[in-house]
């Protein structure tokens, strides 16, 4: 893959991601503790979780999102640097087709799974 047309995945993708945080910033902003007036006793548990179950899902997708655009920062420094394209851990040139999937990569896929695994 080409340097320039990384960077303009990477630029579009970071744009995405950056979206997707405002987003979620707004909706978890918005969405009260106790989303009920009711007597927490008169509610079924089933009631009573699901707004919580809602927000923990949010959050783990912000974080996720939080993740992924510190990767395409991360990948976007390599750019500049000149190293995009080469495994962070063994130096080795990461496949282009992991590359044209996953543009922020910046493990070759046989040390991600290593490090998957923790070894």
């Amino acid at each position: 893959m080409d340097g320039e047309r990384a960077r303009q995945r990477l630029l579009a993708e970071q744009q995405r991601i950056e979206s997707e945080i405002r987003e979620f910033e707004v909706e978890l902003g918005e969405v009260p503790l106790d989303t009920t007036d009711e007597n927490p006793y008169d509610l079924h548990m089933a009631d009573a979780a699901t707004p919580t179950l809602s927000r923990e899902v949010d959050l783990t997708l912000e974080e996720n999102a939080r993740s992924v655009g510190a990767q395409i920062a991360h990948a976007l420094e390599k750019l500049d640097a000149g190293s995009y394209g080469r495994c962070d851990t063994c130096g080795r040139p990461i496949d282009e087709e992991r590359l044209a999937i996953v543009p922020w990569a910046t493990q070759c896929i046989d040390c991600r799974r290593r490090a998957e695994r923790g070894a």
